[in-house]
């Protein structure tokens, strides 16, 4: 069976295309194919951030494949990460190129993402509870996360949709590139990230996951006991590569040892 996405590296970027037209939409094997992928961002070194988009220029993605649920098709394995790998810890940068609407599951992605750029027409929109039941894949409090709560309370409740210029305005959108760019737009923005050490950011979305909800103190004992991957990146190579680099007026050679 031809899978829902294709995935493609290129050169240090994993790119991963959602292809199941008109609204890729998600069933179990698709969100196991996904998760796939996001193994293969994580555990490759050479491969430094991922860009997520889909084909064409209406739909990102519906989330789930609710025609199949009416059709019958109430299963719900959808691997170890569960729906579209949105229980996965990213220890690579994620980026959302959103080229359309993105509505329950594909909302919940965006927000799962580290960064989003989008076209100008790109909506998001969660109507889970327009249709009975709540988005229990992140999305409920990763709203409250990353958006204002009166709007995420507003967005939950009566299914209104965020617009890329609202969702630019609130902070939750990085960038507003026209679809015939959007790509090339996430590319450079992904590629910057590239230009840090990888050993560092992998500390940093670490340590950001880790103390995202504790207090001050708390956040300054985390960080100072150290966690394994801030750990690796203190007894690293890189570690002083970059202070070299920088007395030696030179651009820094990352070796992630």
């Amino acid at each position: 069976m031809t899978s829902r996405i294709r995935v493609e590296a290129n050169g240090p970027l994993l790119e991963i295309t959602f292809d199941h037209p008109p609204a890729h939409a998600f069933d179990q094997q698709a969100c196991r194919d996904l998760d796939t992928a996001f193994g293969r961002l994580c555990d490759t070194p050479a491969l430094r951030c991922g860009i997520v988009t889909a084909t064409g220029e209406r739909i990102f993605s519906a989330g789930w494949d609710l025609k199949a649920v009416a059709d019958g098709d109430r299963g719900e394995d959808f691997g170890p990460n569960g729906f579209m790998g949105l229980k996965r810890q990213f220890n690579k940068p994620v980026i959302a190129a959103v080229n359309g609407l993105a509505v329950g599951g594909g909302f919940e992605f965006a927000l799962h993402a580290h960064m989003v750029v989008c076209a100008p027409h790109a909506e998001f929109g969660l109507p889970e509870l327009q249709r009975g039941f709540l988005p229990e894949a992140g999305g409920l409090w990763r709203a409250y996360r990353r958006l204002p709560p009166s709007i995420a309370n507003e967005l939950l409740l009566t299914g209104r949709r965020l617009t890329a210029e609202e969702g630019l305005r609130l902070g939750f959108v990085n960038r507003i590139a026209p679809r015939e760019t959007l790509l090339d737009a996430a590319r450079e923005m992904a590629m910057q990230v590239v230009a840090a050490a990888p050993l560092a950011v992998e500390a940093l979305l670490e340590i950001a996951r880790a103390s995202e909800a504790l207090p001050d103190a708390e956040a300054f004992a985390l960080f100072q006991a150290g966690l394994p991957a801030h750990r690796r990146m203190r007894q690293s190579n890189d570690y002083y590569e970059g202070p070299r680099a920088f007395a030696e007026k030179r651009p820094p050679r990352w070796t992630g040892t």
